[in-house]
């Protein structure tokens, strides 16, 4: 068997009762300010706009509701519209009551002390992007906050969830709306952006003949994993499971973004603009971590804390509050007819502050990946559903194999022969001399024939032996139990960056004070009068800077034999490229002498062997 057999769930039974009977259960941090909430609530307090050069109101906070929202997009198609959730920021002393009254309680983790320095230097160019960028103004996350719980959208929790029957699967997709995601400014995250979209999909295998459905996989929409990284198999051990039916999602403080077990996890950002520097740099550094055999790495990007710990309240079946649920499709008019923003749209060129488009739709107005094709998404069109359809896949293959390998041992017999007509001229035309040129012509044809029937014959032994290979899996009955996460290239586990025995506090220190002094250091030395000083005094700072982060990193031995090991190459090629450019004939000369004596003594050892 592929996998463990989970309970099937009696069916058919309408679309409702299967999303009820595997509704997820989403574990918050303690803190999270936002939970699941209500379309229509939230549209009753926004206003609606239309995009441009300079964005208009078309309707006021108060007066919009779901078909006034249909209303306008029918009559603006050639426009982007967003909606606006906050009309105006809270103050600098409104965030700090906010703040003092409603504390998150988390306790920060150093992040930075979990990168290197280049790391850290392109995390201060990040931030100060945010200075050029469109950004949400500061307070808004916190006046999000104050309406969304002064609305009474803080007492329900509605789903809307849709049903999908593809490929012999029946797709459940939950999704989840939320009034903002406040993971920059509330938990030192990336990004803010009113409104906020988040799925779990679950997939259940269909039996046509018995009428039965049962759970094979499930996937949580996650910031940086596609296709199998993002989905499990229902008999993981990472993934919990409430009454066997119920998968458990730990949502990260403010991002929302789904993990399938409790913890701090680092979220590697790759900014845009570094592109192929953040290519070559994450190839080069896999190189080295393979030469070294040291363990994992965070790479070029930017890290930064999502805090899914799973210790706050709870939604679903048996938690704190129940479901909702809201059945949606293709046709449901809200979720078809509008393509704008749900939330104000920043026109942030990075495209991380930019609030989010429906379930449906992207940012650019086309249909999202995994709304379009939920199979594809979670990289599930090459995995069947069941067993049965390993054996129907295998059983084509084997009729294939047959078929390709009477074909090879037909056409090996002519081939072969072909090859011994083409040898026996060559040795009939080789008798007179006036044929010896065309025997040499007629041999490269032989030879050429030979090739192909020796070609054909390997390639009729791999066929043998792939047939070989399925028809033992079906003999056994199928494949041997195997392992869950055999899919999974890249895992997706916690991560504690401020574990004292990883990250002490010098290091937590040295990472925050770091770049800062750098660039001091860097201005002070460009003040300096004299010019000629100036390139050596900013080698020595990158020396200095170089053995304080190794010291940090408790690797000042490493580090120091790394840049011994660089200096001592480094000197010995300039001086080697310094004397060749001033003795150029004397290398030449030296360099011809060498070789001539090097072919010498080959070709006398030649001799002397023969």
């Amino acid at each position: 068997m592929a996998a463990v057999e989970p309970p099937a769930t009696a069916g058919p039974a309408d679309d409702l009762a299967l999303l009820r009977a595997h509704e997820p259960v989403l574990a918050y941090t303690k803190g999270e300010y936002f939970l699941p909430t209500d379309i229509e609530r939230y549209i009753a307090t926004a206003s609606l706009w239309l995009d441009g050069e300079k964005a208009r109101e078309l309707i006021p906070a108060g007066e919009l509701n779901l078909a006034a929202l249909l209303v306008a997009a029918d009559a603006h198609p050639e426009r982007r519209l967003f909606l606006r959730y906050v009309p105006k920021a809270a103050s600098g002393r409104e965030v700090r009551r906010w703040r003092k009254g409603h504390p998150t309680g988390i306790r920060r983790t150093g992040r930075l002390a979990a990168v290197g320095f280049v790391a850290r230097l392109i995390d201060v160019l990040l931030r100060l992007s945010l200075l050029i960028r469109g950004t949400v103004p500061g307070g808004v996350m916190t006046k999000a906050a104050e309406q969304y719980h002064a609305s009474g959208a803080a007492h329900s929790s509605p789903y809307y969830g849709r049903v999908v029957r593809r490929g012999g699967y029946v797709i459940l997709q939950y999704w989840y709306f939320y009034s903002a995601n406040d993971w920059r400014s509330t938990f030192s995250g990336v990004n803010d952006h009113e409104a906020d979209w988040e799925m779990v999909t679950v997939y259940l295998a269909e039996d046509a003949a018995s009428g039965t459905v049962s759970p094979r996989w499930v996937a949580f929409s996650s910031h940086d994993y596609t296709g199998d990284d993002l989905r499990r198999r229902w008999d993981d051990p990472d993934l919990t499971l409430v009454d066997g039916t119920h998968p458990v999602v730990f949502a990260g403080a403010g991002s929302h973004s789904g993990a399938f077990l409790a913890g701090d996890y680092l979220v590697t950002v790759n900014p845009r603009f570094l592109g192929t520097a953040a290519r070559w740099w994450r190839r080069s550094a896999e190189f080295l971590r393979r030469q070294a055999r040291t363990g994992d790495d965070h790479g070029f990007g930017i890290p930064f804390i999502d805090y899914a710990r799973g210790d706050g309240a709870r939604v679903g079946p048996g938690q704190d509050r129940e479901w909702e649920p809201v059945l949606i499709d293709d046709d449901t008019p809200w979720v078809r007819g509008f393509r704008g923003l749900w939330g104000v749209d920043t026109r942030d060129w990075a495209g991380g502050e930019r609030a989010p488009a429906g379930p449906r739709y992207e940012r650019d107005g086309t249909v999202r990946f995994s709304w379009a094709d939920p199979l594809g998404w979670a990289g599930l069109h090459k995995v069947a559903p069941d067993d049965g359809g390993l054996e129907r896949s295998l059983k084509s293959r084997i009729a294939e194999l047959d078929d390709r390998i009477a074909e090879a041992d037909e056409q090996t017999g002519p081939l072969q022969q072909g090859a011994r007509d083409r040898h026996a001229e060559v040795l009939s035309l080789r008798t007179e001399a006036q044929t010896v040129k065309a025997a040499a012509e007629r041999l490269g044809e032989a030879r050429v024939a030979e090739a192909s029937v020796t070609r054909l014959i390997r390639e009729r032994t791999a066929l043998a032996e792939e047939r070989a290979v399925h028809q033992k899996v079906l003999e056994r009955g199928g494949l041997p139990l195997q392992d869950p996460q055999a899919h999974i290239t890249r895992s997706h586990k916690p991560y504690d960056p401020g574990d004292r025995k990883h990250h002490g506090i010098l290091l937590q220190i040295w990472a925050a004070v770091s770049v800062p002094l750098l660039f001091l250091a860097v201005v002070t030395v460009l003040l300096l009068p004299e010019d000629r000083t100036k390139i050596p005094s900013l080698l020595a700072i990158l020396v200095v800077f170089a053995g304080l982060e190794a010291l940090a990193r408790r690797r000042l031995m490493t580090t120091a034999v790394s840049v011994a090991v660089l200096l001592v190459g480094g000197g010995i090629l300039i001086s080697v490229l310094e004397w060749t450019a001033r003795h150029a004939r004397d290398a030449f000369l030296i360099t011809m002498g060498v070789a001539a004596l090097l072919l010498l003594l080959v070709n006398v050892r030649d001799f002397f062997r023969r």
